[in-house]
């Protein structure tokens, strides 16, 4: 590990938070930058067209709370115009890095012609990047994947687009947009794209801990690391990796400190979206916090029964064996 310099601007290492739809907001954020300080963190993908037409409405998704890390800033949309507005906008309420998402398999985002059917149109994805590099000064990458479908692989083609319109990095997730996360990462693909390019590529695809980390690395060349659904529900992950990395076993978080940090969770999101929706989200939360503890399932059934944070509360101290009294 080490640190990376993107365009005249230092990160602390180069294992970056990936952008998580329906979870890295600022406090799921703030908790991987207080346990593990990857490099760079990302929100969630923000609209472009929303953000251009009403910055308002996408409040939630540009708030950063104090104590995060360096923060990227992940667009989606087809407009130029739109994205390059937004890539303005980003910068100043600020975006530490402004990304473009080329990547995102999920249907709605793809029948809107973005995500990862951006990838079926390199000239487009060029002239995108294009205006969002006049919009901003700050770090400016894409986030693509191998290919847009499992019979095309054309990474290759445009990153090279990205880096000549000004991009300051990309980075690369080693799967087709059609393929789901039990396929195996492409690590070759990935080294293509890294072989091609003069500025860093990120590799993204199964890396969960310091040996899977190290073989991204290994296998790819790749200049940084991106850790995705490993840091769901265990935002220690990074620490992880970092101590695995450098040889050290790394034991994680006692159950009680895990359960802690759930509720953490929930508190903050209370702050950003209101208690109501703040418990419901944490319905989804729950499974992956309780990966580890004896009756995860019954856990989890009951957690959907939870409507306030002293039925919350009350669940984790009998399955985390948290304290009643914890605060937030």
């Amino acid at each position: 590990m080490r640190p990376l310099i993107l365009r005249g601007f230092t990160v602390r290492n180069n294992l970056f938070q990936a952008p998580l739809a329906g979870y890295s907001c600022a406090p799921f954020r703030l908790l991987a930058w207080r346990l593990g300080k990857p490099g760079l963190l990302f929100t969630e993908m923000i609209s472009a067209n929303a953000l251009a037409q009403n910055v308002a409405s996408q409040e939630k998704y540009l708030l950063k709370l104090p104590g995060e890390g360096a923060v990227a800033f992940q667009l989606w949309g087809r407009e130029p115009n739109a994205l390059g507005q937004a890539a303005r906008i980003a910068e100043e309420r600020g975006a530490d890095a402004v990304d473009l998402n080329c990547g995102c398999p999920v249907r709605k985002v793809r029948a809107a012609g973005a995500g990862s059917r951006l990838m079926e149109e390199p000239e487009r994805i060029g002239r995108i990047v294009k205006i969002m590099r006049q919009n901003t000064t700050r770090p400016l990458s894409i986030k693509i994947r191998v290919g847009p479908n499992n019979s095309i692989c054309n990474a290759v083609e445009i990153a090279r687009i990205a880096e000549a319109e000004g991009a300051d990095f990309v980075t690369v997730h080693g799967r087709h947009a059609g393929e789901a996360y039990g396929t195996p990462c492409r690590y070759g693909e990935i080294a293509k794209v890294v072989q091609a390019l003069g500025i860093p590529v990120i590799g993204n695809g199964d890396v969960r801990d310091g040996a899977t980390a190290r073989r991204m690395f290994m296998e790819t060349g790749c200049a940084g690391a991106m850790v995705g659904r490993a840091c769901m529900g265990a935002p220690w992950v990074f620490a992880r990796i970092e101590e695995e990395l450098t040889g050290k076993a790394f034991d994680g978080p006692p159950l009680e400190e895990v359960g802690s940090l759930f509720l953490q969770h929930h508190d903050l999101l209370v702050d950003l979206i209101g208690a109501d929706k703040a418990i419901r989200q944490c319905r989804k939360l729950g499974s992956f916090y309780s990966r580890s503890i004896p009756g995860a399932r019954e856990f989890r059934n009951r957690l959907n029964f939870c409507n306030s944070r002293d039925d919350l509360l009350a669940l984790v101290h009998e399955c985390f064996g948290v304290g009643k009294g914890s605060a937030r």
